[in-house]
Protein backbone atom coordinates (compact mmCIF):
# COMPACT_ATOMS: atom_id res chain seq x y z
CA UNK A 1 0.00 0.00 0.00
CA UNK A 2 1.33 3.48 -0.85
CA UNK A 3 2.33 6.03 1.72
CA UNK A 4 3.73 9.37 2.05
CA UNK A 5 7.25 9.10 2.00
CA UNK A 6 9.50 8.95 5.35
CA UNK A 7 12.97 8.56 6.57
CA UNK A 8 14.26 4.90 6.86
CA UNK A 9 15.16 6.12 10.75
CA UNK A 10 11.51 7.32 11.20
CA UNK A 11 10.18 3.90 10.00
CA UNK A 12 12.27 1.94 12.09
CA UNK A 13 10.51 3.87 15.01
CA UNK A 14 7.43 3.37 14.04
CA UNK A 15 8.13 -0.59 13.58
CA UNK A 16 9.79 -0.64 17.00
CA UNK A 17 7.20 1.04 18.72
CA UNK A 18 4.93 -1.41 17.59
CA UNK A 19 7.14 -4.25 18.20
CA UNK A 20 6.84 -2.89 21.65
CA UNK A 21 3.39 -3.15 21.85
CA UNK A 22 2.47 0.90 20.85
CA UNK A 23 -0.59 -0.19 18.77
CA UNK A 24 -2.52 -0.52 22.09
CA UNK A 25 -0.53 1.13 24.98
CA UNK A 26 2.30 3.79 25.60
CA UNK A 27 5.63 2.51 25.13
CA UNK A 28 8.33 4.32 26.93
CA UNK A 29 11.64 6.00 25.21
CA UNK A 30 13.94 3.28 26.94
CA UNK A 31 12.39 -0.33 25.81
CA UNK A 32 12.89 1.63 22.03
CA UNK A 33 16.37 3.01 22.38
CA UNK A 34 16.94 -0.81 23.66
CA UNK A 35 15.41 -2.21 21.11
CA UNK A 36 17.11 0.21 18.54
CA UNK A 37 20.63 0.72 20.48
CA UNK A 38 20.43 4.26 20.40
CA UNK A 39 20.19 6.82 23.09
CA UNK A 40 16.53 7.46 24.98
CA UNK A 41 17.64 11.37 24.12
CA UNK A 42 17.44 9.78 20.23
CA UNK A 43 14.04 8.64 21.30
CA UNK A 44 12.24 11.38 22.16
CA UNK A 45 13.50 13.70 19.40
CA UNK A 46 11.69 10.39 17.50
CA UNK A 47 8.79 10.43 19.08
CA UNK A 48 8.48 14.36 19.06
CA UNK A 49 9.04 13.85 15.20
CA UNK A 50 6.76 10.96 14.54
CA UNK A 51 4.29 13.27 16.94
CA UNK A 52 3.85 16.44 14.95
CA UNK A 53 3.54 14.01 11.51
CA UNK A 54 0.36 12.92 13.22
CA UNK A 55 1.80 8.92 13.42
CA UNK A 56 2.28 8.65 16.74
CA UNK A 57 0.57 10.05 20.26
CA UNK A 58 3.32 11.14 22.42
CA UNK A 59 3.14 13.06 25.90
CA UNK A 60 6.08 13.24 28.55
CA UNK A 61 6.77 10.64 31.14
CA UNK A 62 3.97 8.48 29.44
CA UNK A 63 5.88 7.41 25.73
CA UNK A 64 4.34 7.20 22.75
CA UNK A 65 1.06 5.78 21.04
CA UNK A 66 0.72 4.78 17.69
CA UNK A 67 -2.03 6.54 16.01
CA UNK A 68 -4.51 4.59 13.26
CA UNK A 69 -1.85 6.14 10.30
CA UNK A 70 1.37 5.19 12.10
CA UNK A 71 -0.23 1.84 12.97
CA UNK A 72 -0.39 1.55 8.89
CA UNK A 73 2.56 2.27 8.63
CA UNK A 74 4.42 0.59 10.87
CA UNK A 75 2.30 -3.25 9.35
CA UNK A 76 3.51 -1.79 5.67
CA UNK A 77 6.95 -2.22 7.47
CA UNK A 78 6.50 -5.58 9.58
CA UNK A 79 5.13 -7.35 6.58
CA UNK A 80 8.10 -5.80 4.36
CA UNK A 81 10.63 -7.35 7.27
CA UNK A 82 8.94 -10.45 7.81
CA UNK A 83 8.09 -11.32 3.87
CA UNK A 84 11.94 -10.74 3.06
CA UNK A 85 12.86 -12.86 5.95
CA UNK A 86 10.90 -15.98 4.28
CA UNK A 87 12.04 -15.27 0.91
CA UNK A 88 15.89 -15.07 2.13
CA UNK A 89 15.30 -18.35 4.01
CA UNK A 90 13.42 -20.28 1.24
CA UNK A 91 15.07 -19.18 -1.99
CA UNK A 92 18.30 -17.85 -0.67
CA UNK A 93 19.68 -20.50 2.11
CA UNK A 94 20.17 -18.15 4.58
CA UNK A 95 20.25 -19.54 7.82
CA UNK A 96 16.96 -18.42 10.48
CA UNK A 97 19.65 -16.21 12.66
CA UNK A 98 21.26 -14.73 9.83
CA UNK A 99 17.79 -13.07 8.35
CA UNK A 100 17.19 -10.30 10.43
CA UNK A 101 19.79 -7.85 10.01
CA UNK A 102 19.15 -7.75 6.29
CA UNK A 103 15.55 -7.58 6.46
CA UNK A 104 16.47 -4.46 8.43
CA UNK A 105 18.00 -2.89 5.72
CA UNK A 106 16.10 -4.30 2.91
CA UNK A 107 12.49 -3.46 4.31
CA UNK A 108 12.63 0.54 3.45
CA UNK A 109 13.52 -0.15 -0.24
CA UNK A 110 10.95 -2.54 -0.79
CA UNK A 111 8.72 -1.22 -3.88
CA UNK A 112 4.97 -2.32 -4.17
CA UNK A 113 5.61 -4.29 -6.86
CA UNK A 114 8.61 -5.90 -5.39
CA UNK A 115 6.81 -6.86 -2.56
CA UNK A 116 3.61 -8.24 -4.54
CA UNK A 117 6.52 -10.59 -6.01
CA UNK A 118 7.97 -11.52 -3.00
CA UNK A 119 4.35 -12.56 -1.38
CA UNK A 120 3.41 -14.55 -4.67
CA UNK A 121 7.29 -16.46 -4.95
CA UNK A 122 7.20 -17.70 -1.15
CA UNK A 123 2.86 -18.47 -1.60
CA UNK A 124 1.86 -15.41 0.65
CA UNK A 125 2.82 -17.42 3.91
CA UNK A 126 1.35 -16.53 6.93
CA UNK A 127 4.59 -16.56 8.96
CA UNK A 128 8.21 -16.27 9.06
CA UNK A 129 10.77 -18.15 9.22
CA UNK A 130 10.63 -17.66 13.13
CA UNK A 131 7.04 -18.02 13.55
CA UNK A 132 6.03 -14.47 13.82
CA UNK A 133 2.38 -13.36 11.69
CA UNK A 134 3.15 -11.70 8.48
CA UNK A 135 0.46 -8.85 8.39
CA UNK A 136 -1.77 -9.31 5.18
CA UNK A 137 -1.83 -7.39 2.32
CA UNK A 138 -5.35 -4.52 3.32
CA UNK A 139 -2.95 -4.42 6.55
CA UNK A 140 -5.40 -5.60 9.06
CA UNK A 141 -4.35 -6.04 13.29
CA UNK A 142 -2.43 -8.72 13.99
CA UNK A 143 -4.12 -10.79 16.77
CA UNK A 144 -2.03 -13.13 18.85
CA UNK A 145 -2.83 -15.74 21.89
CA UNK A 146 0.25 -17.08 22.67
CA UNK A 147 2.42 -17.43 25.99
CA UNK A 148 6.00 -16.97 26.64
CA UNK A 149 7.14 -20.68 27.85
CA UNK A 150 8.42 -19.36 31.03
CA UNK A 151 4.75 -18.50 31.96
CA UNK A 152 3.68 -22.15 31.04
CA UNK A 153 2.92 -24.08 34.13
CA UNK A 154 4.34 -27.84 35.10
CA UNK A 155 3.00 -30.22 33.11
CA UNK A 156 1.65 -28.35 30.33
CA UNK A 157 1.46 -29.36 26.57
CA UNK A 158 2.47 -26.82 24.27
CA UNK A 159 3.28 -26.00 20.58
CA UNK A 160 5.86 -23.79 19.70
CA UNK A 161 4.36 -20.76 18.23
CA UNK A 162 7.12 -18.10 17.30
CA UNK A 163 10.41 -17.11 19.08
CA UNK A 164 11.95 -13.88 19.29
CA UNK A 165 14.72 -12.99 16.87
CA UNK A 166 16.71 -10.32 18.26
CA UNK A 167 19.47 -12.91 19.65
CA UNK A 168 21.50 -14.48 17.27
CA UNK A 169 22.90 -17.24 19.57
CA UNK A 170 19.39 -17.92 21.00
CA UNK A 171 17.97 -18.69 17.46
CA UNK A 172 20.97 -21.05 17.14
CA UNK A 173 20.87 -22.76 20.22
CA UNK A 174 17.28 -23.06 19.74
CA UNK A 175 17.96 -24.64 16.41
CA UNK A 176 20.25 -27.23 18.26
CA UNK A 177 17.37 -28.28 20.78
CA UNK A 178 14.99 -28.48 18.04
CA UNK A 179 12.82 -26.34 19.92
CA UNK A 180 11.19 -24.42 17.04
CA UNK A 181 8.15 -23.45 15.89
CA UNK A 182 5.43 -25.85 15.12
CA UNK A 183 7.08 -28.64 17.38
CA UNK A 184 5.13 -30.12 20.44
CA UNK A 185 6.65 -30.63 23.91
CA UNK A 186 6.05 -30.52 27.36
CA UNK A 187 7.63 -28.18 30.60
CA UNK A 188 8.12 -31.22 32.88
CA UNK A 189 9.23 -28.88 35.50
CA UNK A 190 10.39 -26.12 36.74
CA UNK A 191 13.70 -25.84 38.85
CA UNK A 192 13.21 -23.76 42.16
CA UNK A 193 14.61 -20.57 43.19
CA UNK A 194 13.89 -18.96 39.65
CA UNK A 195 16.26 -21.60 38.07
CA UNK A 196 16.32 -23.13 34.42
CA UNK A 197 12.91 -25.35 33.54
CA UNK A 198 12.94 -28.43 31.69
CA UNK A 199 11.29 -29.02 28.51
CA UNK A 200 10.54 -32.14 26.53
CA UNK A 201 10.76 -32.02 22.84
CA UNK A 202 11.10 -35.06 20.54
CA UNK A 203 11.30 -37.11 23.32
CA UNK A 204 14.58 -35.62 24.71
CA UNK A 205 14.72 -33.49 27.99
CA UNK A 206 16.60 -30.12 27.92
CA UNK A 207 16.93 -27.72 30.73
CA UNK A 208 16.70 -24.18 29.53
CA UNK A 209 17.34 -20.78 30.95
CA UNK A 210 15.27 -17.75 31.56
CA UNK A 211 16.57 -15.90 29.18
CA UNK A 212 15.85 -18.45 26.69
CA UNK A 213 11.89 -19.30 27.99
CA UNK A 214 11.14 -15.81 27.41
CA UNK A 215 12.30 -15.80 23.91
CA UNK A 216 9.83 -18.85 22.87
CA UNK A 217 5.76 -18.24 22.62
CA UNK A 218 4.06 -21.12 23.18
CA UNK A 219 0.42 -22.20 22.58
CA UNK A 220 -1.29 -24.30 24.99
CA UNK A 221 -2.94 -27.53 24.69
Amino acid sequence: MPFDKISASDEDYLRAIYDAGGHHKPVATGDVAGRLSVTPGRVTAAFKRLHEKGLVTYRRYRGAELTSGGQRRALEMVRHHRLIERFLVEFLDYDWNDVHEEADRLEHVMSEEMERRIAAKVSDPTTDPHGDAIPNEALDEITDDALLLSEVSNGTEFVVARVSDRNREILRYLEQIKLVPGVRGILVRRMPFDGPILVQVDGIEVAVGRKVSDSVYVRTS
